[in-house]
């Protein structure tokens, strides 16, 4: 009230009233006092109703001059004052008694501002009209949060809080609470997720790859709860979309080359170590499972011996890149934190997978060796029986059906390829025939001694004669023949 005060002390004339009022309402107006300077303005307007662009007077201060706009600066400060109401009614109320004022001035700005007083007094207006409905939108949200369509109940409520401008309490602890239980929906598919890895990682990628996805499928967090899920679940999308992209070479897995495989396999090995960063240890397993039984796969199929020469570069070439990143997988293990519950089970992981694919290639390099040493006198008696020079030496034929007789009797025979095995006894079987012949023996009798080594042959490959096609005396062909019948 000092400025009142001056006010009073000041007056002279009803222009230097109007005008010392004037101004000091300006500087309540500047302090926030918005009721004090429409007190002042008003007190000004009933000494000098007439705005002016130049209000020029004598006070008891000096010489004064300065534009003069009471009705603008009452609509100003009403409009200022509304927004610190917390009643939208009261609100309202100010906001048409600034409109009312902005008629009355003639300030140049005065357009924009009604314009401006229009615009929040129509905010305000529909939010008094759409608060008897507050109840019901509010329980709309609350059933959306309760069925955890967390997303659309949040929508809503960001509309009503623009709307109900008098409910930012009660609508901001609504808020809290659907973010709250949204969190606490998040985590508990974080807890899915991980069983759910879990069970990738004792499930079969290769022989039973389409079981994957519906292993996974539960662990995907609606949209409609939460569309901007954590980095558990951007790490889970990545994995889902690199498994959909290699199925069907990981159902080829046992056929891959070596490159195939370790191409393959260091994919999911990289989004193991991806798995760490994301907070995801089952994760991490997950994917490193996946890239150990494409690479078993492959060792497995190689360590039957369903081939004549085994393939131990293949086999060397998968093992030493996963050492590599077996490396690279127990560094990122060592760096997590030993109060995580899974870091021990995921350090003990690393090298006990590495150990099993090591362990299979030595089974695999030693059982080479056994291949090439039964091999061996397969591939001699091939090479001795195309020699035109040593057919008629019946010493070394002798040695030589010696040799096949007790290759046929080994235990190891039967752990070579139906193709090497078909070659050993038709190796025999030509002995025979060439022995029979050299001995002078009719040809029933040659017949006889080439017949059970020959049958076997084409018992385990009907094709076994088409290498010596063009390299046998028609006096043998008509033997193999009649072998066939």
């Amino acid at each position: 009230m000092l400025s009142f005060a001056l006010f009073v002390l000041c007056a002279t004339d009803p222009v230097t009233e109007a005008g010392t009022a004037y101004r000091h309402a300006l500087e309540a107006l500047n302090g926030k006092n918005y009721e004090e300077a429409v007190t002042l303005l008003r007190g000004a307007l009933q000494k000098l109703g007439e705005e002016s662009d130049s209000l020029k007077y004598r006070d008891g201060i000096a010489r004064q001059r300065h534009s003069y706009y009471p009705y603008y600066e009452w609509a100003r400060a009403r409009i200022l004052q509304a927004k610190t109401e917390a009643s939208i009614f009261t609100r309202r109320d100010l906001l048409k008694e600034a409109l009312s004022r902005l008629s009355q001035t003639r300030h140049p700005d005065a357009a924009v501002r009604l314009e401006e007083a229009k615009e929040q007094l129509a905010v305000v207006e529909k939010a008094i009209e759409l608060d008897g409905n507050f109840s019901s939108a509010k329980t709309r949200i609350e059933v959306l949060g309760t069925s955890e369509q967390f997303e659309d109940a949040l929508t809503r409520l960001d509309g009503m809080l623009a709307s109900y401008l008098t409910r930012d309490k009660e609508l901001g602890d609504l808020k809290n609470s659907l973010k709250e239980r949204q969190t606490a929906y998040e985590k508990r598919y974080e807890g899915v997720l991980a069983q759910r890895l879990g069970d990738v990682a004792l499930a079969d990628p290769v022989g039973a790859a389409d079981s994957i996805a519906e292993i996974l499928k539960p662990a995907r967090i609606p949209a409609a709860a939460v569309a901007k899920p954590g980095p558990p679940f951007i790490w889970l999308a990545k994995f889902i979309v690199l498994w959909d992209k290699s199925l069907e070479t990981i159902r080829r897995a046992p056929d891959l080359s070596a490159d195939e495989i370790n191409s393959l396999a260091g994919a999911f090995e990289a989004t193991a170590l991806d798995a760490l960063s994301s907070g995801v240890p089952a994760g991490f397993r997950a994917a490193r499972h996946v890239a150990h039984a494409v690479r078993m796969a492959r060792l497995n199929r190689i360590g039957t011996g369903a081939e004549d020469v085994i393939d131990t570069r293949t086999c060397q070439t998968i093992v030493q890149a996963a050492q590599g990143t077996s490396s690279r997988a127990a560094q990122d293990v060592s760096k997590l934190p030993s109060t995580l519950q899974e870091a021990k089970t995921l350090e003990n992981d690393v090298p006990a997978r590495q150990k099993q694919l090591e362990d299979l290639l030595q089974k695999i390099l030693d059982g080479a060796k056994e291949r090439a040493r039964l091999t061996a006198p397969i591939v001699t008696a091939e090479t001795t029986l195309a020699d035109g020079q040593m057919l008629g030496d019946m010493k070394e034929l002798d040695k030589l059906r010696n040799a096949l007789f007790t290759l046929e009797s080994e235990a190891n025979f039967g752990t070579l390829t139906a193709r090497l095995r078909a070659r050993a006894l038709l190796a025999h079987s030509l002995t025979e025939a060439t022995l029979g012949f050299l001995e002078g023996e009719p040809e029933a009798r040659v017949l006889e001694r080439s017949r059970v080594p020959g049958w076997r042959a084409f018992g385990f490959d009907p094709k076994v004669d088409e290498r010596w096609k063009g390299r046998l005396s028609p006096k043998i062909v008509a033997i193999l023949e009649a072998v066939k019948k």
